[in-house]
């Protein structure tokens, strides 16, 4: 055995457990905060999970990476704070108000289409090739959940939560994109938290100048700090984490297992039910992700930082 293979297999080993970790974490969100969605707004939800995500990070960068914090330029902070507000204000924005207006599994679904947009940017911007193997699994992915969203309930599934979610799927696909290269030069911690700090900082006039208020109902509590310990704060760690072992465009079909997940808790949590559609679309999505498994086939090294 070679000393590339002796480190492979482990790089593989950490590569599935932060993806594993993170579909579940993920796929906990709307069912935290579906509960709550019509007794607190949806931009306070949003700065509460980030805010409380962020904080249970910042002890563990201070301390491991204080001299790199010092050594950041200008143009470094300016990347990072673009990020963050293009994940914080314009993605996870739309995405809280998709939970509002439509159900849990819905908003899971439609979040769960970003990879159709992370490998579009990642062919554009990280020019990741596009081959004929990644877009038919890319197409299975689609049709999986256009084959979930067929049973969507148009009493609870609003045209403004569909749109949301939409435009949450396109931010979050930008964003793994644009984070990849600055997690390849700062380090996974150091991108999650310092991206996060300066869109939470622009939270406090926005919350002020639409008049939100900033401490939500104290019956909320139980399912925000859930929602920002576990599908925020360790959550955008292992998929951040990932992103050191896999390039944008693989580590984006986490998302294809979030669906039959999200699914799964709001059934077995809020009692929302699946259907024939929902069993289809779920088979659709997981011959998708093992097309791009076996398209990609063993790698003989992994990238850990």
């Amino acid at each position: 055995m070679t000393k590339t293979q002796k480190h492979s297999q482990p790089g593989r080993f950490l590569a599935a457990f932060y993806l594993c970790f993170t579909v579940v974490a993920f796929s906990s969100i709307e069912t935290m905060i579906n509960p709550i969605r019509n007794e607190i707004a949806p931009m306070l939800i949003n700065f509460w999970r980030f805010f409380i995500g962020t904080a249970i990070l910042l002890p563990t960068l201070i301390v491991f990476k204080r001299h790199q914090i010092r050594q950041m330029t200008r143009e470094d902070l300016r990347d990072l704070s673009l990020i963050g507000f293009l994940n914080i204000f314009l993605s996870m924005g739309a995405f809280a108000l998709c939970v509002k207006y439509s159900k849990a599994s819905t908003a899971a679904i439609l979040i769960s289409a970003n990879p159709l947009a992370t490998n579009f940017f990642s062919w554009l911007i990280l020019k990741e090739k596009m081959t004929g193997k990644r877009i038919i699994a890319l197409s299975l992915g689609l049709l999986g959940i256009i084959a979930l969203t067929l049973r969507a309930d148009t009493a609870v599934d609003t045209p403004t939560g569909i749109a949301a979610g939409i435009v949450a799927m396109t931010g979050f696909g930008l964003y793994t994109v644009l984070s990849k290269k600055l997690i390849e030069k700062h380090g996974s911690l150091t991108v999650t938290v310092t991206s996060c700090l300066p869109a939470l900082i622009m939270y406090f006039p926005v919350l002020y100048i639409f008049d939100i208020g900033f401490w939500p109902p104290e019956h909320t509590w139980p399912n925000i700090l859930g929602a920002g310990i576990i599908g925020t704060g360790l959550g955008y760690l292992t998929f951040m984490k990932s992103l050191e072992f896999l390039s944008a465009g693989k580590a984006s079909y986490l998302f294809f297992f979030k669906p039959p997940v999200a699914m799964l808790f709001a059934w077995f949590f809020l009692k929302e039910q699946m259907s024939g559609s929902a069993v289809a679309g779920t088979m659709l999505i997981m011959a998708g992700i093992l097309t791009e498994i076996k398209r990609a086939g063993p790698k003989p090294e992994a990238a850990a930082q």
